[in-house]
């Protein structure tokens, strides 16, 4: 099926325009189709309308209660502190003043970080805001408080790209598959998304991440972003998406593949079928090819020494010899960038609030805790544990 449907102004309908733009896309297709959410406003959005958009469409979202608890920052971060889960020290002020008191108790610099992340991103083109000092925060809080938008203050974790980890998965009733991955690039640099990504020997074990996800009641897709904190070697949760990501083929290229787990299950639910086993290939790369170019651009790095750096076997995110063209597309960007930096076209990117100055010293963690994650061997028999069901409450607004 080769049918591409364009529409520009999906996020900005309310839910009946949205659910009528898909029930069209239907009309078009002509057959019953499974929808992959691809932002958290998406998972939403699917969560809401998923009994509207029966039988036409399958969805491959998880409930509404485990959705809005993973996509609010604030309702994250309170069950991950009440389950006992390793995340960074996280205030939730609700006006300047409240925002004011929790960075002076955090200590500067602090990340200010949007409730529902996609509503802050379409406003101010960026994830976060990193205040350095009691003026940045002030301003960057009156932004989001002008805007009508709500914000957390949290604790910064020392360490650049190297320290970034995560694990990809899928779970069905009480059974998980997943892969986890270092992150060895990021753009932008600080607070940007993973460029280049290794897939390292488990860790899921050491975080009690399996255990969370039944606990908020998730099932379906989901990739957790963690941290190594060098102050104490202890794994920080930073997040979980809970949909499909840029790098899904890097887990299909180790052996497990998750996104045809979600469309079986979609299409035919049945908590009989056959469920892969907890193994993958280790040593996997996966690469955005454009945004790790400049990631490797703004370390210095020549577009020559680059493209000898790419691994020839590696997994890309747009590039495959059976399907060339978006992998052509993410090349003719570079060159169009390259020639734009030539005639001084090259319009300045705004990477305010990402980057941040080296932090201060910090005492190195013992060895037991300090292990580098990827010696690690994994946990052959993590036992499955049971979801428990979350208390349900009001849809996000």
């Amino acid at each position: 099926l080769h049918t591409q449907i364009v529409v520009p102004d999906l996020d900005s309908m309310d839910d009946d325009g949205y659910a009528r733009v898909l029930e069209q896309a239907g009309d078009r297709i002509g057959r019953d189709a499974v929808l992959f959410p691809l932002t958290d406003l998406h998972v939403m959005r699917l969560c809401r309308l998923e009994a509207r958009l029966l039988p036409r469409f399958r969805t491959t979202t998880p409930s509404l209660e485990s959705a809005m608890t993973l996509v609010n920052k604030r309702r994250f971060y309170e069950a991950a502190a009440s389950f006992g889960v390793d995340h960074p020290a996280t205030r939730f002020p609700e006006t300047l003043e409240a925002f004011d008191a929790a960075a002076a108790s955090l200590g500067y610099p602090v990340y200010l970080k949007p409730e529902i992340s996609p509503l802050y991103h379409g406003k101010f083109g960026r994830k976060g805001f990193v205040a350095g000092d009691r003026a940045e925060l002030l301003a960057g809080a009156a932004e989001v408080l002008e805007a009508g938008l709500r914000a957390i203050v949290q604790e910064i974790v020392p360490g650049d790209a190297a320290q970034m980890h995560g694990c990809a998965g899928y779970r069905r009733g009480g059974k998980s598959v997943w892969v986890c991955y270092r992150r060895r690039r990021e753009f932008p640099e600080g607070f940007g998304s993973g460029t280049r990504l290794t897939t390292i020997p488990s860790f899921a074990h050491r975080t009690r991440l399996i255990e969370f996800l039944d606990h908020v009641g998730h099932q379906g897709l989901f990739d957790a972003e963690f941290k190594l904190d060098p102050r104490n070697g202890k794994l920080q949760l930073l997040d979980v998406n809970a949909r499909a990501w840029w790098q899904n083929a890097l887990p299909t290229r180790c052996g497990i593949n998750m996104v045809a787990l979600a469309y079986e299950d979609a299409v035919k639910p049945d908590p009989s079928r056959s469920f892969p086993a907890q193994a993958y290939t280790e040593g996997v790369e996966w690469i955005h090819g454009y945004n790790d170019y400049m990631a490797a651009k703004d370390g210095g790095m020549r577009l020559g020494a680059w493209l000898r750096s790419v691994p020839p076997l590696g997994e890309f995110a747009f590039w495959a010899p059976d399907d060339p063209l978006p992998g052509t597309l993410q090349l003719s960007g570079i060159a169009w960038n390259m020639m734009r930096g030539l005639t001084g076209a090259r319009l300045p990117k705004d990477t305010r609030g990402y980057r941040i100055a080296p932090p201060p010293p910090v005492a190195a963690p013992a060895a037991a805790a300090g292990e580098p994650l990827s010696s690690l061997s994994s946990a052959p028999d993590e036992p499955a544990h049971a979801p428990q069901e979350p208390n349900p409450e009001a849809a996000l607004q």
